[in-house]
């Protein structure tokens, strides 16, 4: 009698033995499937995607930079050894001020798919102290920075290059976008969702 009331959630071999007592089964409501599209900055910034990568205790970062069509204006890529997730984050964000500081471009839009990464950004008492003296440099490259999250879903293109990382014994500037990460971004450049699963 208690069945009708129940926020529990019936599997596929249990509906008759429930019909048979006139208990109608609760099924478990498929949440939507949700499209991720890359934007691009406004005619006047530059957006820097930034990723970090982590396989077994070592990790490795990367970031793209691209304009308001979606061009890519350059990447870089780099093994950081030994490392937490959150320290490849931050030092991928890093690298990217001080990458578009050398570049001249004062407008950065930073976006990264860690929550944890952009917390920090907003709240300095987050960083780790051991970044903290580099961090505090950043702030002062005279940039106008904005950061913000994504999903994992549209970080794609940057998610390539911080596992090329891996395999780098420095930090590495691409001026061509490398081969490998062609198809993800055509994707985003022609404004073509990847699609968040439930």
């Amino acid at each position: 009698m208690s069945g009708v009331n129940s926020t529990g959630n019936c599997v596929i071999g249990d509906v008759d033995f429930l019909n048979s007592l006139l208990i109608p089964p609760s099924y478990r409501r498929i949440k939507d499937i949700v499209p991720v599209i890359w934007k691009p900055p406004t005619i006047t910034w530059v957006k820097a995607n930034t990723d970090g990568s982590v396989i077994g205790l070592n990790s490795s970062y990367g970031g793209i930079f691209r304009d308001f069509t979606g061009a890519f204006l350059g990447g870089f890529s780099s093994n950081l050894g030994e490392g937490t997730v959150l320290e490849a984050e931050l030092t991928g964000l890093m690298l990217a001020m001080e990458f578009a500081a050398s570049h001249n471009w004062s407008m950065l839009w930073l976006e990264s798919d860690s929550s944890c990464a952009v917390h920090a950004f907003k709240n300095h008492s987050a960083i780790p102290m051991r970044f903290r003296n580099r961090w505090h440099n950043c702030m002062q490259l005279g940039l106008f920075v904005i950061c913000s999250r994504t999903y994992r879903e549209g970080n794609c293109c940057v998610d390539a290059l911080a596992s090329l990382g891996h395999d780098l014994p420095d930090t590495t500037w691409f001026h061509i976008l490398p081969t490998s990460l062609s198809i993800d971004f055509t994707r985003d450049r022609n404004g073509l969702p990847n699609y968040r699963l439930p």
